[in-house]
């Protein structure tokens, strides 16, 4: 049985990656509060672009992150152009 998830396009910035992808957070819940869930350590981030420091880039269709080594999550309907 598939939970159901929304997706929030984002732009994440670890300690060794660029990111731009979908994180599936609860329907209707607050990214914040699944970000804060200490029990999950892992995200999953599925249809991300991604750049490394050395600047080498590539797709992946799904991976998980550790939430440890993350800086920033930026939601993309955050981002004023």
């Amino acid at each position: 049985m598939a939970f159901e998830r929304e997706k929030v396009k984002s732009m994440i910035i670890t300690t060794e990656l660029e990111l731009v992808g979908m994180i599936h957070i609860p329907p209707g819940g607050r990214l914040t509060d699944f970000l804060n869930n200490l029990a999950k350590p892992f995200i999953p981030v599925t249809d991300a672009d991604i750049k490394t420091k050395d600047g080498r880039t590539f797709h992946t269709d799904l991976m998980q992150l550790n939430k440890d080594y993350i800086i920033v999550i930026i939601p993309e309907d955050s981002i004023a152009l």
